[in-house]
């Protein structure tokens, strides 16, 4: 039997140097105890909150306590069902009050070794670096170092002081109330520098109005901070009501939505325009048009986002590989269509992908049908734009003949040219490269090689600026903007112009003469053909676009009759369930298992009956035969007189989704566990008791399946031991810890 450990630790016990060690046996996804019943009679959490330390912690216009710390145990607390009240004052009012057990928790402490014997705290929420600021004159402080023989303010009793008395560094330390108030002091000559944390530094100096100062760009890498909640030393109640609740709020999105709000400001430049950068060739999704102005669908959509969160932006297309140097040296702020791999977010952060992008093989009819399998491009002639994930793609995969161009239209031209033998690139994009310049001799594959996520990017330290545009997408996808844009980029081409043989028609028409009747008709005939065949082309290459732009759908798209059998089967289809769209087509739909089969009979019929399904949860196997949990959305097809005549499908994996709530919950059991064996260590004096009631209450109250507790000496060799659940019945454990190991 095997099991999967979870180890707290603990101090001394009597005399001895035995140190405690709980092992809690769990078996991953069993849990018996849902969420945590409300605590309705629970009074307020009594906080307060400092007057000045923007932006974790200030007063508003109202008096009100406000700011990023405030507003996240708010959430916190709120995520637990608690309520909470707050008191404000300087920083040495406030941390008196906690020391004194006048209020219960502080939104915002620093973690320092000085504090560690007078409070408790959460794991972090933030780490900072600390910040020298300096008159904008001063030209000789860049470095820590360089404060030795000079004067430096810091706010009294802040992390920032104790840090710089904790060594002697020659530095004339003066303190102040308040962080604003050591600037004004720097502004007005008293002082040589200030040190404080970075972010609050910028937000004094912007809210202040002060403008000779300046926060040093060189980041004082040994003073690390970690800002948390904090409790009075022993108050492992609330500390874990705190923690639990910090780890629910950081879980769904309230951390990062609160993290925009607050820091978003100063993090973006204020000085001049957000820079979005973007390939200056990649139609439809961003190009230039032919007045040399950014188009397409990406543009479209960063300026719907900039209109909604009120962000002042300058969209900059040029070469990819330039755009993404331009990003990496601070010139572009963020990329607004970028590829996401697991390579590529070592240096960059992405938000959720605002579509799936398709890259297949294109070749010429004459050289057969497009490669579908990797094998069959070992031994090609290869071209790819340069930098594109698609030349990740190519040399990650070795490929020995990989010729590099500017612009995917450049890598189609070649092709077409006759200089190579294969072109990897977006399927929508040789869609529309094709058309315009009628290369009917190119062939595009249907079966992609990759279909990666399309994203917004930005560098590592502009998580701010990435939260906006994730904010802006939820709100497009709200109010349906975002599907507008789609269906105006991705929709289906626009009729083809009139051609020769319908100008013909029509002079032949008007023509006149009885003579030529026959002659006319004729014509007429032989013109009509021809518009017959232009529009079954134009339709044909309408449905090509129109199946290319179900495919860019990042969720599974299918259709099937009222057989239960499958008409359509788009790309994400393929890549969600496993199986190819020639392996499903016309067969009966192999996604249903068996023990689901009831549910799928009942909802096709309801279907036929005339019923929409939106986001209803089911269980769906793909063809390596595991189960998932999916977003099903369903509908019925009508033909043009109205009949039903199948059924259409949009299936999401939501796997993730649910297993976050699964490591909420997990994580939830936890901390309540925590909790629980604090109060009983705290109770109870006796080990051998202090075990065996730690085992019981574990599996009886937390249901957990299994808990292992084991006393050891000073050699961490078992002492005692107490086991619960399913480790009670395990005679092999038993004789493990019989024999000392």
């Amino acid at each position: 039997m095997r099991f999967a450990p979870f180890t707290f630790r603990f101090g001394c016990l009597r005399c001895h140097t035995a140190v405690l060690c709980i092992l809690i046996f769990l078996a991953y996804g069993f849990f018996a105890k849902g969420a945590m019943s409300a605590e309705t009679a629970a009074p307020p959490i009594r906080s307060a909150a400092e007057i000045d330390y923007p932006p974790f912690s200030i007063v508003d216009e109202q008096g009100k306590a406000s700011g990023f710390s405030v507003e996240l145990l708010r959430a916190a607390l709120s995520a637990m069902g608690r309520d909470v009240t707050f008191k404000t004052g300087p920083w040495a009012g406030v941390r008196g009050w906690l020391e004194k057990g006048e209020i219960d928790a502080l939104p915002l402490a620093g973690r320092t070794p000085e504090r560690e014997s007078l409070f408790d705290f959460t794991f972090p929420y933030m780490t900072l670096h600390g910040a020298i600021v300096v008159r904008k004159t001063t030209s000789d402080i860049w470095h820590l170092g360089d404060l030795a023989g000079r004067t430096v303010a810091v706010m009294k009793g802040d992390n920032a002081e104790e840090f710089l008395r904790r060594k002697n560094r020659g530095i004339d330390i003066r303190t102040t109330a308040t962080f604003e108030e050591a600037l004004r002091e720097l502004s007005a000559g008293h002082h040589d520098a200030v040190f404080i944390q970075r972010l609050v530094a910028l937000r004094l100096i912007q809210e202040s109005g002060i403008t000779n100062v300046k926060v040093v760009n060189r980041p004082v890498e040994e003073f690390s901070q970690d800002f948390c909640f904090a409790v009075k030393e022993g108050d492992r109640d609330t500390l874990a009501l705190l923690n639990e609740g910090l780890s629910i709020v950081m879980a769904d999105g309230t951390y990062r939505h609160l993290h925009a709000k607050w820091f978003a400001s100063m993090e973006l430049p204020t000085h001049r325009r957000i820079v979005i950068g973007g390939d200056h060739n990649f139609p439809p999704f961003e190009y230039l048009d032919e007045n040399g102005r950014p188009t397409g669908y990406n543009v479209d959509l960063t300026r719907a986002i900039a209109r909604e969160v009120g962000l002042d932006i300058e969209i900059r297309l040029g070469p990819w590989a330039k755009i993404r140097e331009a990003l990496a040296r601070g010139e572009v702020d963020a990329i607004q269509g970028m590829f996401y791999s697991h390579q590529r977010d070592l240096t960059f952060d992405f938000s959720p992908s605002h579509t799936v992008n398709h890259c297949v093989a294109v070749v010429r009819k004459e050289d057969g049908p497009p490669p579908a399998r990797i094998e069959e491009l070992m031994q090609k002639r290869i071209v790819v734009q340069e930098g594109d994930i698609m030349h990740d793609f190519a040399l990650e995969k070795k490929f020995k003949k990989i010729f590099a161009a500017e612009a995917q239209e450049d890598a189609l031209r070649e092709l077409a040219q006759g200089k190579h033998d294969v072109a990897l690139v977006s399927r929508l994009t040789a869609l529309y490269w094709i058309k315009q310049y009628g290369w009917e001799t190119l062939v595009v594959g249907k079966k992609p090689f990759v279909s990666h996520e399309y994203c917004y990017a930005v560098p590592k330290n502009k998580k701010s600026l990435l939260a906006q545009f994730s904010e802006g997408l939820n709100i497009l996808e709200k109010t349906g903007e975002y599907r507008r844009i789609q269906e105006k980029w991705f929709g289906v081409y626009e009729d083809l112009p009139p051609t020769l043989a319908e100008v013909m028609r029509h002079v032949a028409l008007i023509a006149g003469p009885l003579l030529l009747l026959l002659c006319g008709f004729f014509l007429w005939s032989w013109s009509l053909r021809k518009q017959v065949a232009a529009r079954t082309e134009a339709l044909r290459k309408s449905e090509e676009f129109q199946r290319a732009m179900v495919d860019c759908s990042p969720v599974a798209i299918y259709s099937v009759d009222f057989g239960g059998r499958v008409m359509a089967w788009n790309s994400s289809a393929e890549r969600i369930f496993g199986w190819r769209e020639e392996e499903v087509a016309g067969k009966p739909l192999p996604i249903v298992p068996e023990e689901r089969r009831g549910e799928f009979d009942t909802i096709r019929k309801q279907i036929m009956a005339g019923q929409i399904f939106v986001g209803r949860e089911v269980v769906r196997k793909k063809k390596d035969g595991t189960l998932f949990h999916g977003s099903l959305s369903a509908a019925p097809i009508r033909d043009a007189e109205g009949e039903m005549t199948g059924i259409i499908a949009a299936m999401e994996d939501i796997s993730e989704r649910k297993a976050s709530e699964i490591r909420v919950q997990h994580l939830n059991n936890v901390l309540r566990a925590i909790r629980e064996v604090n109060q009983l260590i705290v109770r109870e004096r006796d080990p051998e008791r202090l075990i065996e009631e730690g085992c019981r209450l574990l599996v009886e109250n937390r249901g957990y399946p299994s808990a292992l507790i084991v006393l050891t000496d000073a050699e961490n060799r078992p002492v005692s031991w107490s086991m619960a659940g399913l480790a009670a019945a395990s005679e092999e454990l038993a004789a493990l810890l019989e024999n000392g190991n």
